[in-house]
């Protein structure tokens, strides 16, 4: 398949796909590759990612829902919990029905569901649309993103551009329980610690010298965020102090910060991941961007 992605003038993306191959690629090729993966990692994995449905005809819907319960069965091992993890791209604003049937299925095996505000309105069942604030995320927003929860999703990652991020957990604290493992010498998934309800929004962080690149910022933060809610983010906690929604927010802000400074996403300086998570346990994070 073929890509092409403009970078507008106002930071905004857009995106023109020639889907090709992605029209046939199949739930049965996809489990088979990570029946290879299983093969080839000697360690638990701790977290499976799967990007963009809405762009693979073949995996939408229940055939999406499918995947991943059988992809995180395929990879939990001797009971430990597998995060997973649905970024969003591709969603089609001229077809909204289609759209919401290509995800909705799906939501209850999805732990960690990532969309930025423009997708979430596609998806949303109502018609009437309501500004921003200044501050946080719309009336019309919440609802959004509670509707997700009501579905089965866990936890939502919502982008908010300059803003930075929203991060929301289910009310249902029983969804959060099947992340915690059954083995009591492996570490539980993160988000299964965390509180039922809680809602955070976490700012991006400005780029002291001013040479950016936002390209793949998004991923950036997915990943970022994913890393430090699975069982990663547990082994990083101690008794005082313990990863929450805000730590993981913050944590995919910094890495999505390391990503968008020129500098650094080519390697000049770039930190670790445990050296990211230092500097939220130590405090000492970059300046806020005004969003």
């Amino acid at each position: 398949s073929m890509a092409v992605l403009p970078i507008f003038k106002n930071g905004k993306r857009g995106c023109f796909v020639n889907l090709a191959c992605n029209d046939g690629f199949t739930v049965d090729e996809i489990l088979g590759q990570v029946d290879q993966g299983v093969k080839s990692i000697a360690s638990p994995t701790r977290a499976f990612l799967f990007g963009y449905p809405h762009l693979m005809p073949q995996m939408q819907g229940k055939s999406l829902s499918s995947m991943l319960h059988k992809a995180r069965q395929k990879l939990s091992s001797r009971g430990s919990s597998v995060l997973i993890g649905v970024d969003l791209n591709g969603v089609d604003g001229s077809d909204p029905t289609a759209a919401r049937e290509a995800l909705i299925p799906a939501l209850s095996e999805i732990d960690v569901l990532h969309l930025n505000e423009d997708e979430a309105l596609v998806l949303s069942s109502s018609s009437s649309s309501e500004s921003k604030t200044d501050d946080d995320v719309s009336p019309q927003m919440l609802s959004q993103i509670a509707s997700f929860h009501a579905e089965g999703c866990a936890v939502v990652l919502l982008s908010l551009g300059s803003k930075g991020a929203f991060v929301s957990v289910t009310p249902d604290a029983q969804r959060l329980e099947q992340l915690s493992s059954n083995d009591s010498d492996l570490a539980s998934i993160a988000i299964s610690r965390w509180t039922p309800g809680t809602q955070v929004r976490v700012p991006a962080f400005q780029i002291a010298h001013g040479d950016i690149n936002a390209n793949g910022a998004g991923d950036a933060l997915f990943s970022g965020f994913c890393l430090a809610a699975s069982s990663w983010g547990c082994a990083m906690e101690s008794e005082d102090w313990k990863v929450t929604p805000q730590v993981a927010g913050q944590f995919a802000s910094l890495v999505a910060w390391q990503r968008c400074d020129a500098k650094t996403r080519d390697g000049d300086g770039m930190k670790s991941a445990a050296c990211l998570m230092e500097l939220i346990r130590d405090g000492n994070l970059p300046d806020e961007l005004e969003g």
